[in-house]
């Protein structure tokens, strides 16, 4: 549809970390068998604390697998967000989003992940949301398991969620490793141009606010 722009989860990529941490929960498993049965094994005390861990990342890895067979996409346009999670669709207009903003993984930026704050009231389906302040917020998927590229999803919501969309602290810490990648190499250092974009609109987003606060302040004209 025109107007329209659609973000999907890449789910060959994710599905193969799911994978590959449900392999290493087993071979954990198997390690702890192999510790327990010798007892002369420098981790033969801590196995069964091991086994038990590696059968939870086991079961984990699965339900997570499980989960895959469900679609994950965000359609994005002018009037709003349409997220089709876990067999659920929602239809969210603008007015019911309060930001989506994207959030460090743990102590990680490397991969940022984009969370949904609603208004109060308002519902996301086939999500659990955490509670802050009367509004919920919604855990979606991070930036690097959709099938285009981190900064290109920014893009895309920017466009239609405008001053919703909170991306600086993610586009500064990009920002830094690129320049330092660059410096290493020993190319001349440049300002980032998703950096700048997107100060250069949240700008002209300030600016259209403040004018529009000072038009309604003016007195009415008899």
């Amino acid at each position: 549809m025109k107007g329209r722009e659609r973000l999907l989860r890449n789910t060959a990529k994710v599905r193969r970390r799911r994978i590959g941490l449900a392999v290493f929960g087993a071979w954990v498993v198997w390690a702890a068998r192999a510790a327990l049965a010798d007892p002369g094994h420098h981790f033969h005390n801590k196995a069964p604390l091991y086994g038990l861990l590696g059968v939870v990342t086991v079961v984990l890895s699965l339900i997570a697998l499980l989960a895959l067979l469900w679609p994950f996409l965000i359609e994005v346009d002018a009037a709003g967000l349409t997220l089709r999670l876990r067999g659920f669709t929602t239809r969210l207009p603008w007015e019911s989003v309060e930001s989506l903003a994207v959030v460090k993984v743990g102590e990680n930026w490397d991969r940022g992940r984009l969370e949904l704050r609603l208004a109060p009231g308002v519902r996301l389906r086939g999500r659990s949301a955490s509670r802050h302040d009367g509004r919920r917020t919604y855990s979606l998927l991070c930036l690097d398991d959709f099938t285009v590229d981190a900064d290109e999803v920014i893009v895309v919501l920017r466009r239609y969620g405008r001053g919703r969309v909170d991306a600086l602290e993610y586009l500064q810490r990009q920002a830094t490793r690129r320049a330092v990648a660059s410096y290493l190499r020993g190319d001349a250092l440049q300002a980032d141009p998703r950096l700048a974009d997107y100060l250069a609109d949240q700008r002209r987003i300030e600016e259209e606010r403040a004018g529009a606060s000072t038009s309604s302040d003016l007195p009415e004209s008899r």
